[in-house]
């Protein structure tokens, strides 16, 4: 290889070996966002699938957890005091017998499976977005950029997946 073409592909391959490692580097804490939250995009039906999977030793705290406590008491298996964001035996049992009333793998685990076939039940009713439980029905909010949210204390406050900020959140003990 002669002339100015040698030293200007290897520039351009230099270049492109550099691009593709920081396009594999993850971005800076300040180009993620701060907090998980609880999303869904497009049909309802399919908002739930990416959560979970919940249990006492993955992710024992969190509004995460609160909501899927609020689906199985919109369900009739959870009380309404059992709401307390913390993954317990209680939820855990709660959720084996939900799975297999609904023909699901009965594992106590709340997982893409399980979230998958109760987001199944998210409707619109505007202004919300609603769970219709098999007893109550339970009002959310998908916002615009799709984050859910619950009235809670007042005022919308989105549901964080990777830890607990909800009212009934903070009173659990």
């Amino acid at each position: 290889m002669g002339g100015t073409g040698g030293p200007h592909l290897l520039r351009v391959a230099i270049v492109l070996a550099v691009s593709a490692v920081l396009a594999s580097v993850p971005a800076s804490a300040a180009d993620r966002p701060a907090a998980s939250y609880v999303t869904g995009r497009g049909a309802l039906g399919d908002d739930w699938r990416d959560e979970g999977p919940l249990d006492a030793r993955r992710l024992p705290r969190s509004d995460l957890v609160g909501l899927w406590q609020s689906v199985l008491w919109a369900d009739g298996y959870l009380p309404r005091a059992s709401v307390t964001c913390r993954y317990d035996a209680r939820t855990r049992e709660a959720t084996r017998v939900w799975q297999s009333n609904h023909g699901l793998v009965a594992d106590g685990v709340a997982g893409a499976q399980t979230f998958g076939f109760a987001g199944s039940r998210l409707m619109y009713r505007q202004p919300w977005t609603v769970y219709a439980g098999e007893r109550y029905t339970l009002p959310l909010r998908r916002t615009s950029t799709g984050v859910y949210e619950v009235y809670d204390e007042g005022r919308l406050l989105p549901l964080r997946a990777d830890t607990a900020t909800l009212h009934v959140c903070r009173d659990a003990h």
